[in-house]
């Protein structure tokens, strides 16, 4: 499979696009012969037979929510799919929009989604059989004999250490310089305070070749940082549990590819049409090979930057930013609708950690880790700081706080929006 993939992430993008509708419009069929929740989906994208549904008709096709997953489960679930596909097990997601969600995932949509964890690491030529320290939700720490189950299907590889993202960073840290992996698997929020901790007590791993991160949006210094504080590169995978990654970092630059050979993503302006580079928009997408529980136009709740044609050679999509989850854009009063960037406000004070959380369409609480509460000056300065970065007069309450919790699964953000889906 890899060396298919090794000429199919050479297609023309129109090659790609030919290859996801021939697949597209066999799960479609499937989905509304075996899937009651499909009934009348066809009749909506305004075509007859499966075999008409082009990409423009295919964004007719309705959008299927998260809430819409997690309520109408059964509707859902096909009542028949091919044997060849081994069985149906259950995945939850992490629930870090608030809506845990339960998905059945075939043997055959678990290989898939496995074989993009390999070309991963293949586009980016790792040695496999050095150590790997991986920072995750998990309920079992300790040592592991490979990375994962994936890789070790394929190569003789490993060893692994797996720690608990909910370990204080100094126990973190210290493990890490303990182990000296060559590689560090960690969520971009672990990495940060990691980084920070590493370089205010002038300890830093020698052995590190490259740092991978995962799970949550990359934040803009990010990669900066890595390179400041412990000079080497950041690799960033765009995944969810759903269908598997998404989209994998270009090994030569720092947009990704989206994995086109198992998942179509559409990126969406508010009309429903495509954006185009430049723009930002709702992420949709449609994993093509899992037949127990066809999510067909799954709206996932991020949204994302479309990026122009990759000089690397790959026909693959790109995806030049990935801008975070629904709830994580912000609202004014206006109707304005966007994704907040705090990096020009946080010069104002020496803030450890922080969390904004809008209550309302006029007010926001800005929650603060610091050995110290903020002087008037200080929060003088970061409240108009805000509000000019923001472009409106929010009312801004400041909470100092022992430390920011963490959503479900250990997930953290730094924008929380409390409005709901009004």
């Amino acid at each position: 499979m890899q060396w298919q993939f090794s000429r199919s992430e050479r297609w023309t993008p129109e090659q790609i696009a030919e290859y996801q509708f021939r697949q597209i419009r066999t799960l479609v069929g499937h989905a509304i012969e075996h899937c009651d929740f499909y009934r009348g989906h066809l009749a909506a994208a305004g075509v007859r037979h499966v075999h008409e549904l082009t990409a423009e008709a295919y964004r007719r096709w309705p959008l299927l929510r998260k809430r819409e997953v997690a309520e109408r489960q059964a509707a859902l679930t096909a009542a028949r799919y091919p044997k060849e596909h081994g069985p149906a097990t259950e995945t939850f997601t992490t629930g870090s929009t608030g809506e845990p969600t339960r998905v059945l995932h075939t043997d055959v949509a678990k290989f898939f989604a496995n074989l993009f964890v390999i070309r991963d690491h293949l586009w980016h030529a790792r040695a496999l059989d050095e150590k790997l320290v991986s920072i995750r939700f998990t309920a079992s720490e300790g040592r592991q004999a490979s990375w994962s189950p994936a890789t070790a299907a394929a190569f003789r590889n490993g060893p692994a250490v797996v720690l608990d993202v909910q370990n204080d960073v100094g126990t973190l840290l210290d493990a890490l310089l303990r182990e000296e992996p060559s590689y560090l698997l960690a969520p971009p929020s672990i990495l940060q305070a990691l980084l920070h901790r590493s370089r205010e007590t002038a300890r830093v791993p020698r052995r590190l070749r490259e740092v991978l991160t995962f799970s949550e949006a990359l934040p803009p210094g990010l990669r900066d940082l890595v390179r400041r504080v412990w000079a080497v590169e950041l690799s960033d995978a765009y995944s969810c549990r759903e269908a598997g990654a998404l989209a994998l970092q270009c090994p030569g630059t720092e947009h990704y590819h989206v994995q086109a050979e198992n998942v179509y993503v559409e990126i969406l302006r508010h009309d429903g049409t495509p954006c185009t580079p430049g723009e930002t928009g709702r992420v949709v997408i449609t994993p093509l090979h899992n037949f127990a529980m066809p999510l067909l136009r799954y709206e996932l709740g991020d949204f994302a930057e479309p990026g122009a044609p990759c000089l690397c050679g790959r026909g693959l999509p790109v995806i030049r930013r990935i801008a975070g989850r629904t709830r994580n854009m912000a609202r004014d009063p206006s109707g304005r609708i966007f994704q907040p960037a705090f990096d020009p406000v946080l010069k104002h004070a020496p803030l450890r950690q922080f969390q904004v959380v809008q209550h309302s369409l006029q007010r926001l609480e800005l929650r603060y880790v610091l050995d110290r509460e903020l002087t008037a000056a200080e929060a003088d300065a970061l409240t108009a700081a805000l509000i000019r970065q923001l472009g409106y007069p929010f009312e801004i309450g400041l909470t100092r706080v022992e430390e920011i919790d963490r959503a479900p699964g250990g997930k953290y953000e730094a924008f929380l929006s409390r409005l709901g889906d009004g």
